[in-house]
């Protein structure tokens, strides 16, 4: 299983990026977007009209401008008339897209018109005719003709004879003229006239029309591709919020859970593990490897079986269960299991909460330990204040006896043996209201290599006895600790005299003191070569009357429990039944407080 950090992140890639876009965006988009494209497609139009009028404009004016030179052309041969003018009027409104030509004079009197029945009518009295023909500037304007069609009309003083004539053209005229006894000149009738030109404008309007549709097209066409960029831009920046704010919330859950006192553990649908924190590597004792590993493979078979059940329930799983093999002891563990799914109810894996109750059952066997010694400190109470008297009488009694009977008599033995028994009770009555009371101590600081030479001292002589050799290994740089002297000497006390006798004949008594350089705390180990403890009995050890010795009370490692944790320490045991026991005192390097 490869050690990963803990991360929702397996189960949000199950989801897509989606982007909502407020109302407010959109609006403020299309009150910034459509004045600006408003504005161009209007400007467009009017240039386009613009266009059209100046096209139309030319276009007269180079209908008229012909016309003009046709009739110079007509008046400088011969033959000309002024049917022959009339009949050029008729034939240049002919051509395609003119609905009309004709000429008036300074009244708006019709002097020749395409439409013949039209001469002599009025025309152009809303016009002011003589500045017309006094500026010599072409106007138009736009109308309606008889039949309601639209009609862009041009008008200017018509000017059939422009520049200088030909030397010869007098000649010419005057011959022409002598010929058919008639003279053609610009006072015959056509000097000072104004020429009017109309165009149909109905292909124009189609035109102007697939124009304005065209640029209103192209308007919507480029508003829609600005208000795309616009919401582009948005999305994108949302996009890369979105993902710094996904990245801080990632980053946040990850330290959240990487640091969580409880463990967590998330697996696939194939049952893979995918992501353990730290805390649940330590309460499982979970090595790190490469890849992801099979759950039968890294979980113990509890676990296992637990997440089997989820599968079949698909609810949350919440359990008890004691797992051996994992530690040096068997560990307590407080699970809850549960089946994760996505919005759309499909199964993403399984996750495991886990939280090592051990140490909880630990002081919950305590409080419980203490509640029975305070059940007993109130019983020793009685029992001592009952017994202790009549045991006085009693001891009184038996060494009355023992003194006036003779040495080898049977009734001094018996006395003897009273005085032996009361003495015996006297040291159980002791022993039992030491341990129901409050273990009160004087510390100072004391120098530990020290009190445990005293104390192997008081015990040489019975390890001599019984041919048990005794082995130290102390540490001289051990530093002073603050302690009660003979409370400790009396924990160091019986933990020898148990050791001795634990071995039969013959054994070795190891005592051991040195500094643990992790968290510096003192340790006193005390070892023997004996008979041992059976495995099932050592969790009861210091319990109060424990005892597996047939003269035993059981009382004293109950006290040596109560001395070591009254000096804030520990005490742990470790035995083989074929190698020995051996005790191992925990004291902090200051031990008591100075103030207490």
């Amino acid at each position: 299983m490869k050690k990963k950090r803990f991360s929702v992140s397996f189960i949000m890639e199950k989801f897509k990026f989606t982007t909502k876009i407020p109302p407010l965006i959109l609006i403020g988009t299309i009150i910034v977007l459509f004045p600006i494209f408003s504005y161009m497609t209007i400007d467009r139009i009017n240039k386009q009209k613009a266009q059209s009028i100046r096209l139309l404009v030319e276009k007269s004016t180079a209908l008229v401008r012909a016309f003009e030179a046709g009739a110079y052309t007509g008046m400088m041969n011969m033959g000309w008339s002024r049917n022959a003018m009339e009949n050029l009027l008729r034939e240049t409104a002919s051509l395609p897209d003119i609905s009309y030509l004709f000429i008036v004079n300074k009244d708006g009197t019709i002097l020749a018109h395409n439409q013949k029945e039209k001469e002599g009518q009025t025309y152009g009295r809303d016009l002011d005719l003589t500045k017309i023909i006094n500026s010599k500037r072409t106007g138009w304007r736009t109308k309606k003709d008889e039949r309601e069609n639209k009609v862009f009309e041009v008008y200017k003083k018509f000017s059939p004879v422009k520049g200088e004539k030909p030397n010869n053209s007098t000649g010419m005229m005057s011959m022409h003229q002598r010929m058919h006894g008639r003279q053609f000149n610009d006072a015959d009738g056509y000097e000072n006239t104004i020429i009017f030109v109309g165009l149909d404008m109905q292909l124009i309007d189609q035109a102007d029309k697939g124009d304005t549709q065209h640029s209103i097209l192209m308007a919507v066409i480029l508003a829609l591709i600005g208000f795309t960029g616009l919401i582009l831009v948005f999305i994108v920046q949302r996009y890369a919020a979105t993902r710094s704010s996904l990245s801080r919330i990632q980053i946040f859950s990850d330290n959240l859970v990487e640091n969580m006192p409880v463990g967590l553990i998330a697996t696939d649908t194939n049952k893979q593990i995918i992501s353990v924190n730290p805390a649940a590597e330590s309460i499982l004792n979970i090595q790190s490897t490469r890849g992801r590993q099979n759950l039968s493979a890294a979980l113990p078979g509890e676990l296992e079986s637990l997440l089997q059940s989820i599968d079949k329930e698909k609810n949350l799983v919440e359990k008890e269960i004691h797992i051996d093999g994992l530690k040096d002891q068997p560990i307590i563990l407080e699970v809850i299991a549960s089946p994760l799914y996505d919005k759309e109810g499909i199964s993403l894996g399984s996750l495991l909460i886990l939280r090592d109750k051990t140490e909880l059952n630990r002081l919950k066997i305590e409080m419980e330990q203490n509640k029975r010694l305070a059940a007993i400190g109130r019983l020793a109470a009685g029992v001592a204040h009952e017994i202790r008297n009549p045991l006085s009488s009693l001891k009184g009694y038996a060494t009355f006896f023992k003194e006036i009977f003779d040495k080898d008599t049977q009734n001094f033995d018996i006395a003897d043996v009273m005085i032996k028994e009361v003495d015996r009770l006297n040291h159980v009555v002791s022993e039992l209201v030491e341990l129901a009371k409050p273990v009160t101590m004087s510390g100072k600081p004391i120098n530990i290599q020290s009190l445990i030479q005293e104390s192997i001292k008081l015990m040489g002589y019975e390890a001599e006895v019984k041919n048990i050799e005794i082995k130290t290994d102390l540490d001289p740089d051990v530093p002073q600790i603050y302690a009660d002297t003979d409370r400790l000497k009396q924990v160091l006390l019986n933990l020898y005299l148990n050791a001795i006798q634990s071995m039969e004949g013959s054994g070795t008594l190891g005592i051991r003191l040195f500094q643990n350089q992790s968290d510096q705390n003192v340790m006193i180990a005390v070892s023997d070569t004996g008979t041992g403890i059976k495995k099932e009995d050592l969790p009861d050890i210091f319990e109060p009357y424990f005892t597996t010795k047939l003269s035993g009370t059981g009382l004293g490692l109950a006290i040596v429990h109560n001395i070591v944790k009254a000096h804030k320490g520990e005490i742990n045991v470790k035995s083989d039944p074929e190698k020995g026991t051996s005790f191992t005192i925990i004291l902090p390097d200051r031990g008591m407080d100075e103030n207490e």
